[in-house]
């Protein structure tokens, strides 16, 4: 069977609704189901999000599934990929053989859809990253000519009922924190319409916690543009309704509620440094002399790190990629890990399995519980903020692919010409995905040291769109960061008429 388009990505699958017809995605679906054969799963949990693209999707890996034999747990509800992986946990308890496939486009705009995957014991996979090469395999069995799924005896469907009380109650217990125990802190929470928002208004208003709510019902449609709150000027409606109404903090989260922002009434807080009051609290509750590794992505400020280190963490530099990120955790036993895109990771116990992955709710009654300890926190990290520059991630559209690689390469001449350091591999030969850029950082006896001058940036093309360049600059003040990026953006939209997009 011969194809010419492929759905599979980096980190996932990822395609247009448009794009892939039933037939298409019922050989992704034969793709993924050999695959599990061949790492010996016998049971699926298929979770979903609130894309009018899911149920379509859902459907036809449903059928799928039970023709081929297989076991076959389906929540309908429309719910977070954490969540998803909660019920995936569950599942496991009882059926140890257990995939999971969330059906999901996370932060992109509503005309995509996409599947994110688990294998036992609930680890992500992406291409090249898990048994057999994970993605790469059903990709490979996606294009085999000669492969046939065939079916099989057996195949049954359970209908699993919304575990969002187990899920509360479990992150509740393991972030150490009580009903009513957050009173006294006034939040404005904006959901982007994604999945997510009804079961972190639920957990949140039993902690006590004051909420405004913003974009809070499920809406595949998103009328108000793509669910990621991390894209530029997204967060402007919650931190306008915080001045107004004085709320201690903003928090958003995107549409499968794995991405998050924080922030207070002046804008939102760099990822790096919302890891300040995390990682005390659970270093606090590790009680652990010795350091922890902490990973971080190329976009992380390094001031931020220097506060980590202060907190007894060892920051570890490693590439973007969920799958990969987490993978890269449980082998070095990393305690937690962060991205700037708005990932935060956590090692996540349930029973005798211990799982490195995403749990919002955890992270977000993490960094409350340590404001509520401690409300100055609020105005350090601003402090800290305000000390230096972060663009948040600005993108351009070219095209074609070509046009898109030759705007990449200028972009990275502008760091070359200005003599600045750029790697494209971590300290232990991982490939980044991107060129990161450093300019007066350096590193002595263990400790890194900036000078007045620093500035940090990350380049790299879109693993899941066509034709983007990424770019990411964060620096010591104003000057500097703003004089990049607007150099970046006259490249990009004059030289080679890119479009600036979400």
């Amino acid at each position: 069977m011969t194809q010419i388009k492929d759905p599979i990505k980096i980190y996932d699958a990822r395609w247009e609704v448009s794009e892939f017809n039933d037939q298409e995605v019922k050989r992704l679906f034969e793709a993924t189901l050999g695959y599990a054969r061949i790492i010996g799963v016998d049971t699926l949990v298929l979770t979903r999000d609130a894309r009018l693209g899911c149920a379509r999707v859902m459907e036809i890996g449903i059928k799928v599934a039970m023709e081929a034999g297989f076991r076959v747990f389906a929540c309908f509800d429309p719910i977070s990929t954490p969540l998803g992986y909660f019920a995936t946990m569950q599942t496991i308890q009882k059926y140890p053989q257990t995939m999971g496939l969330t059906v999901t486009a996370s932060h992109n705009p509503r005309q995509y859809i996409g599947i994110k995957y688990t294998v036992p014991t609930v680890e992500a996979i992406g291409y090249d990253c898990g048994p057999h090469g994970g993605l790469k395999k059903v990709k490979e069995l996606y294009h085999e000519s000669g492969f046939a799924l065939g079916k099989a005896a057996g195949g049954s469907l359970t209908i699993l009922q919304n575990p969002v009380d187990e899920y509360i109650n479990y992150t509740f217990n393991l972030a150490g924190v009580e009903a009513g125990v957050l009173q006294g802190l006034s939040v404005i929470l904006d959901t982007f319409n994604g999945s997510a928002g009804p079961e972190l208004y639920r957990a949140l208003q039993i902690a006590g916690v004051a909420i405004n709510p913003l974009r809070l019902a499920p809406n595949g449609e998103f009328p108000t543009g793509s669910p990621n709150p991390t894209s530029q000027n997204k967060m402007d409606p919650a931190i306008e309704q915080a001045k107004l109404t004085g709320a201690d903090l903003v928090i958003g989260i995107d549409g499968d509620g794995d991405r998050m922002v924080f922030g207070d009434q002046m804008g939102v807080f760099s990822a790096g440094f919302v890891m300040i009051p995390i990682l005390n609290s659970i270093l606090s509750q590790s009680g652990s002399k010795s350091p922890q590794k902490v990973l971080y992505d190329p976009k992380v400020n390094p001031m931020a790190l220097l506060k980590w280190a202060e907190l007894n963490a060892e920051p570890v530099l490693f590439r973007n990629g969920h799958s990969q990120i987490k993978a890269f955790m449980k082998e070095i036993g990393a305690l937690a890990g962060a991205e700037e895109s708005g990932h935060f990771y956590h090692r996540l116990p349930l029973g005798e399995m211990v799982v490195s992955g995403e749990n919002s709710l955890y992270t977000i009654l993490l960094f409350l519980k340590s404001v509520l300890r401690n409300k100055a926190i609020i105005s350090e990290i601003r402090t800290l903020q305000n000390q230096i520059y972060t663009s948040g991630e600005f993108n351009f559209e070219f095209t074609d692919d070509v046009i898109r690689d030759q705007a990449l390469n200028s972009v990275i001449a502008i760091f070359e010409n200005d003599q600045a350091r750029l790697t494209t591999h971590s300290e232990n030969g991982d490939d980044l995905e991107g060129t990161v850029v450093y300019k007066g950082i350096e590193r002595q006896s263990g400790k890194i040291i900036l000078r007045d001058d620093w500035y940090a940036a990350f380049v790299r093309t879109a693993t899941n769109e066509k034709g983007v360049v990424r770019t990411y600059i964060s620096s010591c003040d104003d000057k500097v960061g703003r004089g990049l990026q607007e150099k970046i953006v006259s490249l990009l939209s004059g030289q080679f008429k890119g479009k600036e997009i979400e």
